[in-house]
């Protein structure tokens, strides 16, 4: 190519990449100072065309808000939003209570099950130096967990995530209108994980979720008191979730699902559903009685609840029937979600009336593969007929349905 068509080229992708059009298909050839520049916009375009994929998951961020969604629900698309440009193994949010002396946990995510700092876990401020990350208002980076334990002997939290097989953590404290109100943490099973490029994003990050957290508190203590929250609470348990279980009921893990499904879709991320059966529960009934059928029941919502991740939602479907909801969710998770909560029915008999009772559950499975499967009612059909194939296959088993497209 000659050098005036390459010039033309050139100019042509700078224009584009002002228009917000970023491409690689940059001619370069030879080895001039004309070539160097085609590399060097190659470059600029591929950098631009990252730092726009960031800007527009910020704003999401800032719309997911808008459209007057929980926490837990920005939090959770945060972190399935981020990890192509900060990496991470467990995501964090810790608000400061107690006058500022104590971090509480209140939300945690991760992409392994073995949690052992949970929600609700309280870290005292001088714990660490969480207190100097608040007056400085800077990230603070700890890229070998063993080395800091050694230096740090009597940080509990920190010994705690070391277990967890943790090796890097990236804590960011939240600032909103001049105040600390918690932090934001992003932790790896590597070491030497993060840099001062995660730094400048992920403070970018907080500060926005540091607004919606505080808009969040500020919009309670206007609203309402502890005495109507408290009511608030009674009446929305007595309208959304089972009497007997205490599970969501059916009107409610609906809502839910109709809600995941419509976020799954501006998302384009798939979900699955799990249908669940107690195996033989008329036997148990016709054997011990309703009221100890009633505590089975009881004990196997408990042990599904107990079993579940923040991102997996669990209702009563009716009789012995429960329904989980599980978004995002591909096929490998909802397989390894199904089975989590089949071993922890099977794991142990029931304890009811001075006996044990075996007890299982059966699991169909399905999962939305294209945009055309997040559907309500295929999804349910689907996971149904599979949960059908596991009772003939000899119950206590998980199945999952070949495509959940309707045929």
């Amino acid at each position: 190519m000659s050098k005036e068509r390459r010039i033309i080229a050139y100019r042509k992708a700078a224009e584009a990449m002002c228009r917000g059009e970023f491409t690689q298909d940059i001619p370069v050839t030879g080895n001039d100072e004309i070539s160097h520049l085609g590399k060097s916009l190659r470059k600029l375009s591929t950098h631009l065309q990252q730092q726009y994929h960031k800007n527009q998951l910020l704003s999401k961020i800032t719309l997911e808000s808008n459209l007057n969604l929980c926490i837990s629900d920005v939090l959770n698309h945060i972190y399935e939003s981020f990890n192509k440009f900060i990496p991470y193994d467990r995501m964090s949010l810790a608000l400061l209570e107690n006058e500022g002396n104590t971090l509480k946990l209140h939300w945690v995510r991760a992409d392994y099950q073995t949690l052992k700092l949970c929600t609700g876990y309280t870290i005292p401020m001088s714990d660490n130096n969480l207190k100097e990350i608040i007056d400085t208002e800077k990230s603070f980076i700890i890229n070998d967990l063993e080395s800091y334990l050694e230096s740090h002997p009597e940080s509990d939290s920190a010994r705690v995530l070391f277990e967890e097989e943790i090796r890097s953590s990236l804590a960011c404290p939240l600032i909103a209108t001049g105040k600390p109100i918690g932090f934001i943490f992003l932790s790896s099973r590597k070491s030497n994980t993060y840099k001062n490029l995660h730094q400048e994003l992920f403070l970018q990050i907080a500060s926005q979720l540091a607004v919606i957290v505080e808009k969040s508190k500020l919009y309670k203590k206007a609203k309402i008191n502890k005495q109507l929250i408290e009511h608030k609470k009674e009446l929305e348990q007595r309208v959304t979730h089972d009497a007997l279980t205490g599970l969501l009921n059916r009107t409610a893990i609906f809502d839910i699902f109709h809600k995941q499904i419509a976020r799954a879709k501006r998302g384009g991320f798939s979900i699955a559903v799990i249908m669940i059966d107690i195996d033989h529960f008329k036997e148990v009934n016709d054997s011990y009685g309703h009221l100890t059928g009633d505590v089975v029941l009881c004990e196997i919502a408990d042990r599904l609840l107990g079993s579940a991740r923040s991102h997996e939602h669990l209702g009563r479907f009716g009789g012995e029937e429960f329904l989980a909801i599980l978004s995002p969710c591909n096929k490998d998770g909802a397989l390894k979600a199904a089975e989590r909560f089949r071993t922890a029915i099977a794991c142990k008999e029931v304890y009811a009336e001075n006996e044990f009772i075996p007890v299982t559950i059966s699991l169909g499975i399905s999962v939305s593969t294209e945009l055309d499967t997040l559907d309500k009612n295929i999804l349910l059909r689907k996971a149904d007929e599979a949960l059908y194939m596991a009772k003939n296959n000899g119950r206590n088993c998980v199945e999952i349905a070949m495509d959940s497209k309707n045929k």
